[in-house]
């Protein structure tokens, strides 16, 4: 608590003296009409002001502004800004009376107008959603350039701003806090589908105070979705594209406000391919969602919002650079033919409704809103499963000529190309053979092959209550306080039985049953492998202070709360019979936040801003178990998660240039992480968790963005990031397993082998391009078309690492359990250095068009992503498969290891093509 204390005492004195300068001679007044440049309809909401003054007006519902000015003898210029517009910048020159604007129009966005990303890739699986992009966190992220470029153009590589995860955007749905217990991210695809209401949502940057709660470290978006926000009328969009989906129709119908101060929001979509850009991905998805609002007074406004997004999808996968040369770019081991249909056997499927119901009362200096939210639906991933059966995957490595090439008694290269032409001829699932074997076991009882699912269905509520007051004018006082409780139940369903009759629901790897107190033969439907539940709760409040005057402003938020977990069995497994069934013990950890920042005017163009965080978090529940679908145990010594942040920025802002320098630092202390997976290490071969405690990360570099408009239809633009992201301190590594009891196998009776430190202080972790430089150029025409490309590098990029490999257990010989003789620690750490992949080199067009007669409005919107069809890797990992030098310089010796690191390749050229209509 003492370096809460400090912060806390450092954070007051930013905002101890921000009150001078508060007082100005007013002198003239400058006022206009803000309409919407197509429509010509009243916008209010927009933001005018005189960046080089600090004084700022909003419009009324009229559209209509006043601005009183101090006496100066400066030239002025005027900024007038709304989401979802563009922003839009002029001279006034000297201002030395009353001056009247006459009537202002705003144009789009027209990267927003398409209702989709350009540049997105819609393969949530890609990385299993652990490396996902920030590209759709940042989609709404104002008129920060460097930000929009990091989501439209460097997404391509799942460039991480600043190198972190998406779990540190804070995401609220009309006051509801979406980040969920298990990763801490938002599940976007709760919503997806519905661009026409979510696109305009508001995005506070970086460190700022969350609104309706304290936020998140790279930002907090904020959806409001209700009938008095959006536009009123109905829209109709058709999409095309052949990325994700291909095809997209959506309808969207807002009746606003109205007379009784009822209104309603309805909207609907549909997205459909039988194959997107990767082999065999099937797309499905039906969004829809409906609003009432409520609107008594002025003041007063009630909101009820029902969402229903449901998406299955085919996934992709990782490959070898081995299997990407023998299948193509676009090649996908998951699918195969059966009945004359392509039928993929990992599917994902989301569909979680949810419920959120709002009050928010709006006082000429008091705020407050209180928002409820009840989530309830399924997920699951479906995988093929095989019992006492080869492995059916057809990229599996004994199906690969690298086998051959990699055999220990010598290279078999008749045997080699026999692989790789059969591999060629059939590189698919064969379904029809996966029935033919099931067949043939049916005296046996059992399936040799089946198609399960793992599942999870969770029920979550949450509360949250937001106060904003404004004691005075320049200061704003904020507080809230936020419950949530969830509960989930995890387990794997027998989804398809391949033609056989039953399945005996046996752990492959230690032979030894999955339910005790049940039958093992397992049918149809039924629940197979693991069953238990996750309850957690969470507990949190917060209080900020704001101050906003002419040339200071600055901010500070101090955040409480707690969370728990706790876990209950419903199968008692063979392995773990005393700790796998029933409740477990409850999991307490304090959060505990703190963050400040002061922006300073040193001129009306030139801006200095500084903030920064520490904090104290709760471990996820993805970090905390060992292995939960077997027991209850958590990671040994785990503990709060601990960071620090901070960023230092100049801003621009001139007549036709604008810009924005950041520099920034992280540090990321006392991190688990657990991972899964088969290995053959110096002390024998088994599945084993690979448990990583006190990792440590830290990141540090270099945002710019900067936007130049040369005329009033020509703007120059770029983008540059420069990030150094390394382990900061050398984690503890332990294997966890089930003893096994053949000679090879990991024999510890305790199933616990600690393996000391890896030696990964210094090394690069995967964050995505560590550099990366966008330049484009806009071109707007009066007759509202425009057109627009980007050229884009992108380097620096590190696949992710396998720790076990930098452990002292590497270097052991498994035949003896003693280190390897003639080679040194240092030389095999040398080996192992990392490799970035390929720099990558992108060209993106964009264009669109728009129409308006009378009360009908049509805008095109067309994309080409990757115009000359570049081949690139977009990220990777490290297997973990060989966990000895020994086994591993063995497979490297051909020049294609069989183990060696897997990689997705990123989408040739694509396009997306979007045609709305408005009335």
């Amino acid at each position: 608590m003492r370096r809460f204390s400090g912060a806390v005492l450092i954070g007051v004195v930013f905002l101890l003296g921000p009150a001078w300068g508060s007082l100005k001679a007013q002198g003239p007044v400058v006022s206009g009409w803000v309409r919407d440049a197509r429509s010509r309809v009243p916008l209010s909401g927009v933001v005018a002001a005189l960046p080089a003054k600090g004084v700022s007006a909003v419009t009324d519902e009229r559209g209509r502004f006043f601005m009183g000015i101090p006496l100066s003898s400066d030239s002025l210029y005027l900024s007038l800004d709304l989401k979802g517009y563009r922003n839009k910048r002029f001279g006034l020159g000297i201002v030395e009376e009353a001056l009247d604007l006459g009537v202002i129009l705003l144009e789009e966005d027209p990267r927003l107008v398409a209702g989709e990303q350009p540049a997105t890739l819609t393969d949530a699986d890609l990385f299993e959603e652990e490396d996902l992009s920030m590209g759709t966190v940042f989609l709404q992220s104002g008129q920060d350039l460097f930000l929009n470029r990091a989501s439209f153009d460097f997404s391509a590589a799942f460039f991480r701003v600043r190198g972190f995860d998406n779990r540190e955007g804070a995401v609220f749905f009309n006051g509801v806090p979406m980040n969920r217990f298990y990763d801490g991210r938002p599940q976007w695809n709760n919503w997806g589908g519905l661009n026409d209401v979510t696109r305009y949502p508001e995005f506070r940057m970086g460190l700022r105070v969350g609104g309706a709660g304290f936020g998140g470290l790279l930002g907090t978006t904020l959806l409001e979705v209700g009938p008095e926000g959006l536009r009123e009328g109905f829209r109709v969009t058709s999409s095309a594209s052949n990325r994700g989906y291909r095809g997209r129709l959506m309808a969207t119908y807002n009746s606003g406000i109205r007379n009784g101060g009822w209104g309603y929001l309805v909207s609907a979509s549909r997205r459909l391919a039988g194959s997107g850009y990767m082999e065999g991905t099937s797309y499905d998805a039906f969004s829809a969602l409906a609003g009432i609002g409520f609107h008594p007074s002025e003041n007063h406004t009630f909101t009820l919002t029902g969402v229903y997004a449901s998406n299955l999808r085919g996934r992709s996968s990782a490959l070898t650079l081995e299997a990407m040369e023998l299948g193509g770019r676009a090649y996908n081991p998951y699918w195969g033919w059966q009945a004359g249909k392509v039928r993929n056997s990992r599917m994902r499927y989301i569909g979680e409704p949810f419920l959120t119901f709002s009050y928010r009362y709006r006082g000429r200096k008091l705020q407050t809103t209180l928002a409820t939210g009840h989530q309830w639906g399924l997920q699951y991933r479906t995988r093929l499963g095989y019992f006492d059966a080869p492995n059916p995957d057809p990229s599996y490595y004994r199906n690969l000529p690298s086998f051959y090439w990699n055999s220990p008694i010598g290279p078999n290269l008749l045997n080699a190309r026999a692989a790789r032409d059969g591999f060629r001829e059939s590189g698919q699932v064969n379904w029809d053979q996966l029935y033919r074997v099931n067949l043939n076991t049916v005296a046996s009882g059992t399936a040799s092959y089946l198609l399960l699912s793992d599942r999870s269905r969770e029920r979550r509520l949450s509360l949250n209550q937001f106060t904003t007051w404004e004691p005075a004018p320049g200061w704003k006082l904020g507080a809230g306080i936020l419950y949530q409780h969830s509960v989930t139940r995890n387990y794997a369903r027998l989804d398809d039985l391949l033609g056989a009759t039953a399945h005996l629901d046996i752990d492959p790897f230690s032979d030894t049953r999955n339910d005790l107190e049940g039958n093992p033969e397992k049918g149809q439907g039924n629940h197979i492998g693991y069953d238990y539940r996750i309850r957690a709760g969470r507990w949190d409040s917060f209080a900020s202070l704001e101050a906003d005057f002419e040339r200071v402003t600055g901010f500070m938020a101090m955040g409480l709360g707690g969370v728990r977990y706790q876990r209950e069995g419903l199968f008692r497994n063979a392995r773990y019979p005393d700790h796998s069934f029933g409740p477990g013990e409850t999991h307490h950890f304090p959060d505990r936040r703190f963050k400040a920042g002061l922006h300073l005017g040193l001129t009306g163009r030139h801006w200095l801003g500084v903030q920064a965080a520490v904090l104290s978090r709760a471990p996820l529940i993805r970090d905390l178990f060992v292995n939960p679908r077997d027991q209850g145990a958590v990671v040994p010594g785990v503990r709060n998660e601990r960071a620090s942040v901070a960023d230092l920025s100049y801003f621009f802002r001139g007549h036709a240039l604008s810009s924005r320098l950041s520099a920034y630092y992280a540090r990321f202390s006392d991190r688990a992480q657990v991972s899964f997976f088969f290995s053959d290490t110096g002390l024998g071969s088994g599945f084993v968790q690979e448990v990583a405690t006190g990792i440590g990360k830290v990141s540090r570099g270099l945002e710019w963005g900067l936007e130049y408009e040369a005329g009033p239809s020509v703007q120059f633009s770029g983008a540059l990031a420069y990030g150094d992201h390394r382990y900061a301190e050398n984690p503890e590594v332990t294997l966890y397993f089930l003893p096994g009891t053949r000679p090879g196998e990991l024999l510890e009776q305790e199933g616990r082998l600690p393996l000391g430190t890896a030696d990964l202080k210094g090394r690069p972790f995967a964050a995505g391009p560590s550099v990366a430089v966008s330049l484009g150029l806009n071109y707007r025409a009066p007759a509202f078309w425009w057109a627009g490309v980007t050229g884009n590098y992108m380097a620096g990029q590190y696949p992710s690492l396998s720790m076990l490999r930098y452990t002292g257990s590497f270097l052991l010989d498994p035949e003896t359990g003693q280190p390897v003789s003639g080679i040194t620690g240092e030389e095999v750490q040398g080996l192992l250095g990392q490799r970035p992949l390929p720099p990558i080199y992108l060209l993106n067009l964009t264009a669109g068009k728009s129409w308006k007669k009378g009360p009908h409005y049509v805008s095109l919107f067309a994309s080409v992503s990757n115009l000359f069809d570049a081949f690139f890797l977009s990220g990777g990992y490290e297997q973990g498969r060989n966990g000895n030098y020994l086994q591993w310089s063995d497979d490297r010796l051909s020049g294609s290891p069989s183990f060696g690191p897997k990689f997705w390749p990123g989408f040739g050229r694509t396009y997306f093509m979007n045609l709305s209509w408005s009335f």
